[in-house]
């Protein structure tokens, strides 16, 4: 298959825009009494299910070789049932804006991994970006703002629990690329689903959360398949067409867009210092973009 840097870039900012959204989830479903950790196990279960539904028509095109399972148990439950897992603990100890900032230090971590397991080298301009990004993230989530002024407590435990969820985050990116080499984004995201379905289900069972809250059985199914399933679908089809490491940087666009939905439908404020992080994020995508399109083929892990 033809490498499309663009076409990847596009389908990566979709994925993110559909994560953006999940803040407006979380804002109706915590008000059935939901945990963060629920709507993670709901959300994975519903992803599955969608995806199950619809390989009824095509039931071959989830088969993979049984060699490959341990691989695909590692993918689902280290790459995304931990991660959640840490993101969500660490949230109990500090605050959200926090968490997600030292979730978003993914690509950093992304960035190490490859170079030290697919000796990727990064560019100038590629840490440039990187830098952007950081920054970026930590302006636009309000951490820097939270920490500067105190209102937000950071333990070692929390920090901790938030590096390695950004960690975990990384190297859920890096298993989507090598994944991406062997099977298809639907086939991928099934078994992600099934084996972090399962983990999850030992701390958070789907079937109570069902049964808790029947009335908010639709917006969880629309949260499992929009900004879930659909927006995972698009992520991994984006890893085909570009490196990990330049997909990381783009999806940490979710916070943006997470932000002016917040500012549109909640009417939360955007103070300066959110709006700077938006034009770094923003201004590291216009970067990677521009080193991206000089290529004539990115470059790709494991040749």
């Amino acid at each position: 298959m033809e490498r499309q840097p663009a076409v990847g870039a596009g389908l990566v900012l979709a994925a993110a825009a559909l994560w953006g959204t999940l803040g407006l989830f979380g804002k109706v479903l915590y008000r059935y009494g939901f945990t963060p950790l629920e709507l993670a196990s709901a959300r994975a279960c519903v992803g599955l299910l969608g995806l199950a539904a619809g390989a009824l028509v095509r039931p071959a095109a989830l088969r993979v070789p049984r060699r490959a399972l341990p691989f695909l148990a590692a993918y689902g439950i280290g790459g995304y049932a931990l991660f959640e897992t840490l993101y969500f603990m660490a949230v109990e100890r500090t605050t959200i804006a926090v968490a997600a900032a030292l979730l978003y230090t993914a690509p950093a971590f992304v960035v190490l991994l490859a170079a030290l397991v697919e000796r990727e080298r990064l560019t100038p301009a590629g840490l440039g970006a990187l830098g952007l990004v950081l920054i970026g993230v930590f302006l636009v989530t309000g951490a820097a703002r939270a920490l500067l002024a105190g209102q937000a407590a950071l333990s070692p435990l929390a920090a901790a629990l938030g590096l390695g969820s950004g960690l975990m985050y990384g190297a859920y990116t890096l298993m989507s690329k090598r994944a991406m080499r062997q099977f298809s984004p639907v086939t991928a995201v099934f078994w992600v689903f099934l084996f972090a379905s399962l983990a999850l289900a030992l701390l958070a069972p789907p079937w109570r959360i069902a049964a808790r809250a029947p009335a908010a059985l639709p917006i969880l199914a629309a949260m499992g398949l929009g900004p879930t399933l659909g927006a995972f679908l698009l992520y991994l089809a984006g890893l085909r067409h570009l490196p990990a490491t330049t997909a990381s940087m783009l999806a940490t666009v979710e916070p943006v867009v997470a932000a002016a939905l917040g500012a549109a439908f909640l009417g939360e404020r955007l103070g300066l210092d959110r709006l700077a992080g938006v034009l770094c994020i923003v201004g590291a995508a216009l970067l990677l973009a521009w080193t991206e399109r000089p290529r004539a083929r990115p470059v790709t892990f494991g040749g």
